[in-house]
């Protein structure tokens, strides 16, 4: 019994440990994010036009119609206004995780949360899993882990959503073998895993989407260059491309959910990695219109979380991997 309470206060002690800088780290982004939206570019008809737009054109109805019809001209009209409230709600969010009292930390995670959904759903448009097809109606897209799926907001909103939660249910998801609190990362892999095996990804369409997507629009034409070969070759060669992209997919999974964490979290690195500057482009932040880093970097922050789950029942590959 003794042993079981102390287990019990060592479990809550890493717990705690966690979610300091897990705060601390989801505030720097919000900061960062504020900082972004300080660009020149953001205060023109820039931002709402090549960021806002794509998105707003393709959400599902009544989103669709409400996004084009009132939200789209209004912050056309008020773009300075608009984006000086993004970056001072963002900033606000960050300095509040960071810095602020205490007693203030629940109500700014609230907000963190609200403005997370709104971002995800009109900013990313539910992480870009709808496109509209070459006859204008909107039909399910080619999304992938490699260009930022599920989308970074959705991401911001589960760091969010777990911070409020007490340090008690921490500990208590922390003994369950699979936990979606804790196993959020390898949850995402899966859901990457699944996405990339869509048939579509197969084709030079849906590669397309990946790489050359990438070069069009989150790439300075002075680094193209750097992505430009794998853009042609995934093209070119489509099916041994996508064979390439899922399979450290499904080797971190494997690694995951077998107990090899370090590994995995090893891996996942790489893979982010690689996919954020040859997918992802470092979330345009380069471009003078990028509004945040993109998913990788909060996919790492999932990974670690992975990785230091305090597991009292260890496999034995945990214990030698550990």
């Amino acid at each position: 019994m003794g042993n079981r309470v102390i287990l019990d206060v060592q479990t809550l002690d890493i717990v705690g440990r966690l979610k300091i800088n897990l705060r601390v780290f989801l505030g720097a982004l919000w900061l960062l994010d504020g900082l972004l939206q300080l660009q020149p570019q953001m205060f023109t008809p820039n931002f709402p036009s090549q960021v806002l737009l794509p998105s707003f054109q393709t959400l599902p109805e009544p989103l669709h119609a409400f996004a084009l019809n009132t939200l789209y001209p209004n912050i056309q009209l008020h773009e300075k206004i608009f984006n000086v409230a993004a970056l001072t709600t963002q900033a606000a969010i960050g300095v509040g995780l960071v810095w602020a009292p205490r007693r203030l930390y629940r109500s700014t995670l609230i907000a963190s949360t609200a403005w997370s959904a709104l971002i995800w759903v009109f900013g990313q448009a539910f992480g870009g899993i709808f496109a509209l097809s070459g006859g204008g109606a909107l039909t399910i897209g080619s999304p992938s882990l490699y260009t930022g799926l599920p989308g970074s907001a959705l991401v911001y909103l589960y760091l969010s959503l777990i911070l409020l939660l007490p340090n008690t249910r921490w500990a208590h998801e922390s003994q369950r073998r699979f936990s979606p609190l804790w196993d959020f990362a390898p949850l995402l892999l899966l859901i990457g895993l699944i996405a990339q095996l869509n048939p579509n990804m197969f084709t030079a369409a849906g590669q397309s989407t990946i790489f050359q997507a990438n070069i069009n629009t989150n790439i300075p034409a002075s680094l193209a260059w750097t992505v430009e070969p794998i853009a042609r070759y995934s093209v070119s060669s489509p099916l041994v491309a996508n064979i390439f992209e899922v399979t450290p997919l499904l080797i971190s999974i494997i690694m995951w959910f077998t107990g090899y964490r370090r590994p995995a979290f090893i891996m996942g690195c790489a893979l982010c990695v690689f996919a954020w500057w040859f997918g992802m482009g470092l979330g345009a932040m380069l471009t003078g219109l990028g509004t945040d880093p993109n998913t990788p970097p909060l996919l790492l922050a999932a990974s670690w979380l992975a990785l230091n789950k305090p597991l009292t029942n260890k496999t034995p590959i945990e214990r030698l991997t550990a």
